[in-house]
């Protein structure tokens, strides 16, 4: 059973935790709305403190070869491509460091040819020594792959679930694996 089919499934048989956080969702007064705030700052405080965490963002690619609609490394779009070395992402890091962030993001398009896993795991290998804290926003792995990413140091990523309407998820990934995906 694919995961579509099984969200339209839980969606028609909601479990008891899915019923309740539906309710959640739909319109409420003010009143009730004011207590689920309440409700919801005291709980975040509880588990979470009174921190905000920020990150970096470090663009190493700005390849890619799928071709979606919203993004800006959309491979049609007419821009200056760059691939950082490793000397300029280490320049780039410390230069962030040294403005106070300790949580660095490395983004990068979907392109085989420039962004391997070897690639990453490199360059998270030498910022692992200077920076606390590297997260990943870069295209979809194998599990082996991301522990092959958390032991050099990795210790994050940002996933993006675009949709799962399939129809609306096709029109929007025109070209590339991310097309394929949508089976069209």
């Amino acid at each position: 059973m694919g995961f579509s089919n099984l969200y339209s499934y839980v969606l028609s048989h909601p479990s008891p935790l899915l019923r309740r956080f539906i309710g959640l969702l739909a319109l409420m007064d003010h009143h009730r709305m004011q207590l689920l705030v309440k409700r919801s700052a005291i709980l975040t405080r509880h588990h979470f403190g009174k921190t905000m965490r920020m990150f970096a963002p470090i663009y190493l690619p700005s390849e890619c070869i799928n071709s979606c609609a919203y993004c800006g490394f959309v491979r049609e779009n007419a821009i200056l491509r760059t691939t950082l070395e490793i000397d300029e992402v280490a320049r780039e890091a410390r230069h962030l460091a040294a403005q106070g962030f300790r949580n660095l993001l490395l983004v990068a398009g979907e392109h085989p040819k420039f962004v391997s896993h070897k690639y990453l795991e490199r360059y998270i290998r030498l910022l692992a020594t200077e920076i606390p804290s590297i997260s990943l926003e870069v295209a979809p792995m194998e599990i082996s792959e991301y522990q092959k990413m958390t032991h050099a140091g990795a210790e994050g990523l940002v996933l993006y679930q675009e949709m799962y309407h399939q129809p609306s998820y096709a029109q929007v990934h025109r070209f590339g694996p991310k097309r394929t995906l949508s089976g069209g």
